[in-house]
């Protein structure tokens, strides 16, 4: 029973696989930025949850190059990475999570 159990995964896993392996792609700090943007609430805050995310996996991580506050907002986050975002087109082709990770380890360092 197991054995069908685990040949049945693994036709299902293959037969799903080039759906999930056609859509996976990092997230372009030019992407966040028109989320971040946009007059739509909804795509506004998903580029909200996305640094929060960011945030979250940087402290899990515990980056040492990072010392956040632990009483900041995540609004003043969020500014501070859509004011880089606006004042640094030049980066909007890379991965967004660094562009976020640099901007913070500018404005928090470690000092």
């Amino acid at each position: 029973m197991l054995q069908l159990i685990f040949l049945g995964a693994l036709v299902l896993g293959h037969l799903t696989l080039p759906v999930f392996a056609q859509s996976v792609r990092f997230v372009t700090a030019g992407d966040l930025f028109l989320k971040l943007t946009s007059p739509r609430l909804e795509e506004q805050l998903a580029g909200q949850h996305y640094v929060m995310g960011v945030l979250d996996g940087l402290m899990l991580a515990k980056d040492p190059r990072l010392c956040v506050r632990t009483e900041i907002q995540i609004n003043e986050v969020v500014t501070l990475v859509r004011g880089q975002l606006n004042t640094r087109p030049d980066v909007h082709r890379y991965n967004a999570a660094s562009v976020v990770r640099e901007t913070l380890a500018t404005e928090f360092p470690c000092t």
